[in-house]
């Protein structure tokens, strides 16, 4: 009888054959770690190439033989997960030294918790540096709207509450941002943040975020979505976030060709997020005509 894995490493990946060795090769504790890698559709032999390795830790690897976007192969590898946590990596990134250790230490720590923040490390303007979130309970959509914590960090969840939280749109959009199943988590559970890093973010020139923009201006529904669920939801109480929320809700209404309730009241939040809408457009417009 096979022991479940305390935690599992989802890993969508394209086209990154070199990296993603460098992120296996991280990973220094094995006992009760699962690795969930989803390739989707890559042409650089990534499922030669992991034929060819050995790893101590439990291994499934899935591929699709079409690109199909980053959205539907991150909720492949959370469904087929079968540990107890599941923690989301980039291909890109990968483990510090010791990491996976403090990991296990912290949630065998706090049994009781379902949902945590940790820390990462990324180079900015050639230097190394810590992005760390402050010691706190709360929710994950409050610790960014009400305690302003803002860039990256890396969320460990309980597998059987993230399982439920997958955006329902992941297969129709090639990008979906992930902060719809951190608000999801947050409608279902607290978190505990731990300000230690435990990874080392990229951002590679050829990644997503080098090309957020445009992503984001194609697959617009799925930012409707996270902006109207961020205007409505009692989580937090920053006003200024719910009102840049409404703002960026219409925007992306606009964007997606979405009808919405027009609120006289709110008409200002209209004005301002349509007038974001034709900059959007004219910016678009400009970039895929000269690049």
């Amino acid at each position: 009888m096979s022991i479940k894995p305390i935690l599992s490493i989802c890993i969508p990946t394209y086209n990154r054959k070199k990296k993603l060795r460098y992120l296996l090769n991280s990973i220094d504790l094995f006992n009760r770690i699962e690795v969930v890698i989803i390739d989707d559709g890559s042409t650089d032999g990534i499922k030669n190439f992991l034929k060819t390795q050995k790893y101590p830790f439990v291994f499934k690897f899935y591929r699709t033989n079409v690109n199909r976007g980053r959205s539907s192969a991150l909720a492949d590898s959370i469904k087929f997960s079968t540990g107890t946590y599941i923690i989301i990596m980039d291909s890109d990134d990968y483990f510090l030294p010791g990491a996976i250790n403090l990991i296990i230490s912290t949630l065998k720590k706090h049994k009781t918790i379902k949902s945590f923040v940790f820390g990462i490390k990324t180079m900015k303007n050639r230097s190394l540096q810590k992005q760390l979130p402050p010691d706190l309970e709360t929710n994950l959509l409050k610790l960014r709207a009400d305690f302003k914590v803002k860039g990256d960090f890396k969320e460990v969840v309980r597998a059987d509450i993230l399982k439920k939280c997958i955006y329902k749109k992941s297969y129709k959009f090639r990008r979906t941002p992930t902060s719809l199943m951190w608000f999801n988590v947050s409608n279902l559970c607290k978190c505990i943040t731990v300000n230690i890093p435990i990874i080392f973010k990229a951002y590679e020139k050829t990644g997503m975020s080098s090309s957020i923009a445009k992503l984001k201006y194609e697959n617009a529904e799925p930012m409707r979505d996270i902006y109207y669920k961020y205007s409505q939801s009692k989580l937090y109480d920053s006003i200024f976030f719910r009102v840049r929320s409404k703002i960026l809700f219409y925007r992306y209404s606009y964007l997606s060709k979405k009808k919405f309730n027009f609120k006289l009241y709110e008409l200002i939040y209209i004005l301002i997020g349509y007038s974001i809408y034709i900059i959007d457009s004219i910016n678009y417009k400009f970039v895929k005509k000269f690049f």
